[in-house]
């Protein structure tokens, strides 16, 4: 695979509000479950409704959204399946960009229902080589999320000798086992196998973390989380296409704080890593596996980390950027208000290297009695773009002299055009989606 300057950020969303939390710092990607198959069932996961907010919302911000049905699924659930395949391939409200998948049953399903819906791997299938990835290549993966246990040798020369995507955990929680081969939770359960709570079906209960002794430690099995962020550029310079999150349990503070931790590194700056400690951390973060280090890499999430990340939460920074959109486009106003004609104006963002023009008529202006309108007083009406993802460019006005128009009807004009370029890009959005094109010219 040839080397790429461009990375994906990919941001872990549990439920609705680490979804917001996700959009708002800017994460170009975004992971769900749905109520079933979903390898986190134990979060709070979307309806199919919140699954189609959420898909608009992507549509709106150029953001992509992958679908984790990543659980080993029984042979009686796949009729239960088969309805959920269908429902997010035949629905384009519900069109999602790709489906993560452990199961190769699942991929069976997926490849009969809706053939064109790119697939890929979850962590959980274990994959740790390149003859790994070919084969799940040639089994038509186009993505496959490589084993968290890899040195930065290994992941680079599965991107060297590799043509499938590669996507990396570079934050969040480590599993003391392969990811995908442990079987420790369910085999540590009593009573009827069907409600141990296995690992492979999203219920792990995560009995590594307990006091199993040893020599040197009272928390043998317990390790710190991963963190790569530090190693962000080298990845992107290996030719890895997205940096994973882990996290669909954890809260919208931390998600927001991760992916812009990830930002900043990509960018050149210096990451929070402090804040991002202190908002969850099990005594500390780890890149042993990368670097082949295993010292240092046992860790528990202690009393103090709990009381620090009460006070971290409840900082009132990151509580207002959490409820702050993330800015995706610049839009260039053009304002005309002339004697006996309807106010006229016109809007300019570019989205998917796409132009997009809008523009709408408002009122007829009336001759002003006491205080004319200024190009100043207009700019500074069009230029209030907060609680969206737009933010104001170049705005030029035409105004005749001796005209007024009410504030709350330039407050109008730029609502119309915000809804109006709103609703093209997520219309351009939806039709880009390639896979979905090429499902309806089969039917």
């Amino acid at each position: 695979m040839s080397l790429g300057k461009k990375i994906e950020i990919l941001a872990p969303c549990g439920n609705a509000e680490s979804f917001t939390a996700a959009v708002n710092a800017g994460a170009n990607a975004v992971y769900i479950g749905l109520k079933q198959f979903s390898a986190r069932g134990n979060a709070d996961n979307f309806s199919f409704e919140e699954l189609a907010e959420a898909v608009r919302q992507c549509r709106l911000c150029g953001v992509k959204l992958y679908l984790a049905m990543n659980t080993l699924v029984f042979d009686d659930e796949f009729r239960l399946l088969h309805e959920y395949i269908r429902k997010v391939g035949n629905c384009d409200e519900l069109t999602v960009d790709a489906i993560i998948v452990q199961d190769l049953g699942v991929v069976a399903a997926i490849r009969e229902i809706n053939p064109h819906i790119p697939i890929h791997a979850s962590t959980q299938m274990s994959v740790t080589s390149v003859s790994g990835v070919k084969v799940l290549g040639e089994l038509g993966f186009s993505r496959v999320v490589l084993a968290r246990e890899l040195s930065r040798e290994e992941i680079a020369r599965i991107c060297r000798e590799c043509e499938v995507e590669v996507e990396v955990f570079v934050h969040g929680a480590h599993c003391v086992s392969v990811s995908g081969q442990c079987y420790m939770s369910g085999i540590l359960g009593t009573g009827d196998s069907s409600k141990r709570r296995s690992g492979n079906r999203g219920i792990c209960a995560q009995p590594c973390r307990l006091e199993f002794s040893s020599d040197d430690s009272e928390h043998a099995l317990s390790l710190k989380d991963l963190s790569l962020i530090q190693h962000i550029g080298e990845l992107r310079e290996m030719g890895v296409a997205s940096i994973k999150i882990e996290g669909r349990m954890k809260r919208p503070e931390y998600v927001f704080a991760a992916v812009d931790a990830c930002k900043k590194a990509l960018n050149g700056d210096i990451p929070d890593m402090a804040l991002l400690c202190d908002l969850f951390s099990r005594n500390g973060f780890t890149d042993g596996y990368y670097i082949g280090d295993y010292s240092g890499m046992g860790g528990v999430r202690t009393k103090k980390d709990v009381l620090i990340t009460a006070e971290a939460l409840g900082m009132e920074n990151i509580q207002k950027r959490l409820k702050t959109p993330y800015k995706r486009y610049s839009v260039d106003f053009h304002l005309q208000i002339k004697r006996d004609l309807p106010t006229q104006c016109s809007a300019l963002t570019v989205a998917a290297n796409t132009e997009v023009k809008v523009a709408v008529t408002g009122e007829v202006p009336e001759n002003s009695v006491r205080r004319s309108i200024t190009s100043d007083l207009a700019k500074s009406q069009l230029a209030k773009l907060g609680g969206t993802v737009f933010e104001a460019g170049n705005i030029e006005c035409e105004i005749e002299t001796g005209l007024t128009l009410k504030t709350s009807q330039l407050n109008q004009l730029r609502r119309e055009v915000v809804e109006n370029l709103s609703e093209k890009i997520i219309d351009m959005n939806k039709a880009g989606q390639k896979w979905n094109r090429e499902q309806k010219g089969q039917g």
